[in-house]
């Protein structure tokens, strides 16, 4: 469209000239030729300059009828000639012929008949169509495209074209590629690396379904016997019932879940069982491991008043990532035994806390019936997956706030059933701890590649307490070594010392990380002095070239362990020293 504005002139790109509306004052801007005017073919144009003095403009031409058939129609950018020399206008037998789209041969500077770009003259010296050729005149219509406007088309029409196949074979390429479509997709996730299912969460409701949580059929696998659903609560209510070892807080590091469920099932008979599912669906499997890190992590901690970890179990064949531990829960004077297994399949978490009174129920039955859980959300996140859970001895999950030392859960509660250990800072063997004095070593100067210390307190207590020492020796001979002196040490006490009273040394071994071997010996020491007699626990293990020594110094008043407990503590300084490198 031809802007109607008739001030309006574009710059010329050639010799930069001074349009009309950018004329110098003063100047006067020539009249605009009539359309229709005929141009003067292949005439020489006329040099432009100021007219002689005194002499008056040449009048413009008369306009043409815009009805004259014999008057040749306007082109692309055709403008009106200018008159001749002698201002006479050109004859009718002049006509401009259609022109013929080939490039003209370029003409070199010395050509005698190439045209010469003039310096810029003042707008009243010009000739009206002096600037044809350079100007648009915005006043008369296009109706002809040039040479480079049909061009531009095409190239133009060609993009469009190609961009459209492009298209177009994008789409066919992308049929049924759900990668492809930005919009969530509901098709089937593709099984995880260890060939167990990754439902997906983007429709949560269908993997957690009622259907495919713990139900009374299953829990018969726990437990034969009757089982009724006590309480099912999307998401878990604050005042909800919570697994041993946790609380109903969100950890630090856990990843919010895009659906949370909770049931609870009461069995039957005496001591009735009860067992909790917990399930929650995360966004993807990365977030799912994130949350299964933190779950795992809370229950090695067992940062639970009353609580602490009676044993660990190592599981496999439960999903992409499980585990298993007992938790002994003691409330009000009465004792619980809880059996936990926890497992990830995709983005799916599930935990399962089997409690009973009197004695613990089996994690290897736990783990069947989580195994069938596991399979039913397979099924609804329309994988099929066969979980084969297999129960071993094992080291509980990671936990406690200095990895390689006993957690706090680890220790069976001593003075007020409520109370939590708390421990110092992991700081080099202290040169004044010398131990049970039967021991025929200095701790803090042992020949050993590392060694630290930690003291584990009650609040209850300013006395009472236990001392663990780990330690890096040069290699497992070494370590061996240093377990069988001490072990020495313990048997020819009473012969070096009159005042001593020392127990047999009892053999204790267990499984820690990657199946390695825990073996060592506990034992009872008592020393007696005018201030009376001081008694002592001691505990030593090794697990390839690594040394644990644990120590206690029982009080009256409950300030014990039994030998049970004790022996499981020296064994578990041991596992949990096989978790780091």
């Amino acid at each position: 469209m031809v802007d109607p504005d008739p001030g309006y002139r574009p710059r010329r790109a050639a010799d930069g000239s001074t349009s009309g509306g950018d004329a110098p004052e003063g100047a006067t801007t020539p009249a605009t030729p009539a359309p229709g005017t005929p141009a003067t073919g292949g005439a020489a144009p006329t040099p432009s300059g100021p007219a002689p003095a005194g002499e008056p403009p040449a009048p413009a031409p008369a306009p043409v009828p815009a009805d004259d058939e014999d008057q040749p129609k306007p082109l692309y950018r055709d403008e009106p000639a200018a008159p001749t020399a002698g201002g006479s206008p050109l004859g009718e037998e002049t006509r401009v012929t259609r022109p013929v789209f080939k490039p003209r041969a370029r003409r070199t500077p010395d050509d005698e008949d190439s045209t010469t770009l003039l310096p810029r003259t003042p707008a009243a010296g010009r000739r009206p169509g002096a600037e044809r050729e350079e100007r648009l005149d915005d006043d008369e219509p296009r109706t002809r495209l040039g040479r480079r406007g049909r061009l531009a088309l095409l190239v133009g029409a060609l993009a469009a074209v190609i961009a459209v196949g492009l298209a177009i074979g994008y789409a066919v390429s992308t049929v049924g590629d759900p990668t492809a479509d930005p919009a969530p997709s509901t098709s089937a996730p593709a099984p995880s690396a260890s060939g167990s299912p990754a439902p997906t969460a983007g429709d949560p409701g269908a993997v957690l379904a009622d259907a495919v949580l713990l139900d009374p059929a299953t829990a018969a696998q726990i437990d034969p016997g009757t089982w009724t659903v006590a309480l099912t609560q999307r998401p878990p209510a604050d005042d909800a019932p919570t697994a041993a070892c946790t609380t109903g807080e969100p950890a630090e590091g856990q990843p919010t879940a895009q659906q949370d469920v909770l049931r609870l099932l009461s069995g039957s008979g005496d001591d009735a069982p009860s067992a909790l599912h917990h399930a929650s669906a995360y966004a993807s499997p990365e977030e799912a491991a994130q949350a299964y890190a933190v779950a795992a992590k809370t229950l090695g901690g067992c940062v639970s008043p009353g609580s602490y970890i009676y044993d660990g179990s190592a599981v496999s064949g439960l999903g992409d990532q499980s585990t298993g531990l007992i938790a002994n829960v003691v409330s009000g004077g009465k004792t619980q035994w809880h059996s936990i297994v926890l497992n990830r399949s995709g983005s799916v978490v599930n935990l399962v806390d089997a409690a009973r009174a009197g004695k613990p129920l089996g994690v290897r039955e736990v783990a069947a019936a989580l195994g069938a859980v596991t399979q039913k959300q397979c099924q609804a996140a329309g994988q099929a997956c066969t979980p084969d859970p297999s129960v071993a001895f094992g080291p509980p999950p990671l936990g406690g706030d200095v990895p390689g030392f006993l957690a706090s859960g680890d220790l069976p509660p001593a003075g007020e059933d409520d109370e939590l250990w708390v421990a110092t800072p992991a700081e080099p063997v202290s040169t004044d701890f010398a131990g049970s004095g039967c021991e025929t070593v200095t701790w803090a100067r042992l020949d050993a590649e590392t060694s630290s210390s930690r003291v584990y307190l009650v609040p209850s207590s300013t006395t009472f307490g236990l001392n663990a020492i780990v330690l890096t020796m040069e290699d497992e001979k070494a370590a061996s070594d240093l377990v069988a002196k001490i072990k020495s040490d313990l048997d020819s006490c009473e012969k070096r010392k009159l005042t001593a009273n020392v127990s047999e040394p009892e053999k204790v071994t267990g499984v820690g990380a990657s199946a390695a071997q825990v073996t060592g010996w506990t034992s009872r020491v008592a020393q007696k002095s005018t201030q009376g007699t001081q008694r002592y626990r001691v505990g030593i293990v090794s697990s390839g070239a690594k040394v644990a020594y644990t120590f206690l110094n029982p009080l009256d008043g409950g300030y014990d362990l039994t030998d049970g407990e004790w022996d499981r503590v020296a064994v578990r300084a041991g596992q949990r020293m096989t978790q780091v490198p």
